[in-house]
């Protein structure tokens, strides 16, 4: 992980976009902080890696409370598994 201050990346846009290809790059601006990903060559439909924690731990909690009230869905087999996701 790198951090650095929005002057400097200003300064050095193409070094630190590279380093942001193989490890995490954190700005530092003023009492705040951001990150810059490398996403690839395109955008994700779906893009989780900005979910919060406390969004994160929302959903497994809420998952859990369906799966002990029994609200699950299973599946005999790997092509029921393909039929149920290419349905969605």
């Amino acid at each position: 992980m790198l951090v650095v201050s929005t002057r400097e990346l200003t300064q050095n846009q193409e070094k630190y976009f590279d380093i942001a290809k193989n490890q995490r790059l954190i700005i530092k601006r003023k009492n705040r902080f951001f990150q810059i990903v490398d996403l690839g060559e395109t955008i994700p439909e779906i893009d989780d890696a900005y979910m919060s924690r406390k969004e994160l731990y929302s959903k497994l909690d809420k998952g859990i409370e369906e799966y002990k009230a029994g609200k699950t869905k299973t599946f005999a087999s790997k092509e029921d598994i393909h039929k149920f996701l290419n349905a969605l």
